[in-house]
C-alpha cells in the first residue's frame, strides 16, 4: 500500500470513533444492505453481461442479506477505498476479499473468521523459466493496489512493483508483456489458468491469506446478525455450494 494510503487511513481511523454508523434496525428500516466489493477479482466479484456484479464475494452478499430479511445492493468500489467508505458510512458491509491487517483492525471491525481460506502465490507467462521472485531479475510484477499483495512485495524490497486497479487490468498487462509476473491467490490465478489465461504457478504459496468481511465499527447488532447468517450458511452447506460454483474446489474450511 502506497505510503498516502497509510496516511488517509491513519487519518480515517483517528476519526472512526466518532463516527456513528447504521444499525441493523437501520439496515432494516431502509430494506437493504449496501455490499461493497471491488467487482475486479474474478472470480470472486466481476461485471456480469448485464452489468449486475457476479462471482462468489457477489451471491454470498446477496445471500446474507436474504437472511437478514432485505434486499442486497451491491456497490462496486476501488479496492484502496474500501474502507474509507465503510468508516463513511457509504456501505454496511464489505465481502471483498479483505484480509486482516493491523491497519485495517485499527479502522474497521472484523467478523470472527474468515469465510474462506486460500494463499497468494507468483504466476508467471507460460513461457517464463522464473520460478521464484528472484529468477525475475527485477522485472515487473503486478498487483492490485492498496492489497496485501502489494504489501508483501514492498516489505521484501522488491525493486519493481507495478501497481493496477484490479486482477482483470494486471491481466492485460501481462499478455501485453508490461509486466513479468503476478501476485495474487492461488486460487485467482489457478481459475484464471483454467479460463484461459496463459499463466502458470511459479514456486510454492508465499504466505497464507484467509480473508474476513468487514463492516464499520460499533455496529455491534449488525455485526451479530451477520455472524449468525454466516454460520448458517457454513452449517446447511450454502457457503460450500458458492465455492464450488465459482471457484471450482471448496476453500470455505481451513487447509489440514
Amino acid at each position: 500500500m502506497p505510503k498516502s494510503s497509510f496516511l488517509l487511513l491513519s487519518a480515517l481511523t483517528l476519526a472512526a470513533g466518532s463516527v456513528a454508523h447504521a444499525e441493523l434496525a437501520d439496515v432494516r428500516k431502509s430494506g437493504e444492505l449496501r455490499v461493497v466489493m471491488s467487482g475486479e477479482y474474478p472470480p470472486f466479484s466481476q461485471p456480469a453481461p448485464d452489468g449486475s456484479l457476479t462471482g462468489f464475494d457477489a451471491d454470498v452478499a446477496r445471500e446474507i442479506a436474504r437472511r437478514l430479511g432485505v434486499k442486497a445492493r451491491l456497490i462496486k468500489a476501488e479496492f484502496p477505498s474500501i474502507i474509507a467508505g465503510l468508516q463513511a458510512r457509504q456501505f454496511d458491509l464489505a465481502v471483498a476479499s479483505q484480509s486482516k491487517t493491523p491497519e485495517r483492525e485499527r479502522a474497521v471491525d472484523f467478523l470472527s473468521k474468515p469465510y474462506y481460506y486460500d494463499g497468494f502465490q507468483l504466476f508467471v507467462p507460460t513461457g517464463s523459466a522464473a520460478k521464484n521472485l528472484a529468477g525475475l531479475g527485477g522485472k515487473p510484477v503486478a498487483v492490485a493496489q492498496g492489497t496485501v499483495f502489494e504489501k508483501f512485495l514492498r516489505d521484501q524490497k522488491y525493486p519493481n512493483v507495478a501497481t493496477y486497479s484490479g486482477e482483470q487490468e494486471i491481466f492485460l498487462a501481462l499478455a501485453a508483456g508490461r509486466a513479468a509476473g503476478m501476485i495474487t491467490t492461488r486460487t485467482v490465478g489457478s481459475v484464471a489458468i483454467k479460463n484461459g489465461q496463459k499463466l502458470k504457478p511459479a514456486g510454492p504459496v508465499l504466505q497464507q491469506d484467509n480473508p474476513y468481511i468487514t463492516l464499520g465499527k460499533n455496529q455491534p447488532q449488525l455485526k451479530a446478525a451477520v455472524e449468525k447468517a454466516l454460520a448458517a450458511m457454513r452449517a446447511d452447506g450454502t457457503l460450500k455450494r458458492l465455492s464450488l460454483q465459482y471457484l471450482g474446489a471448496d476453500i470455505t474450511v481451513p487447509t489440514k
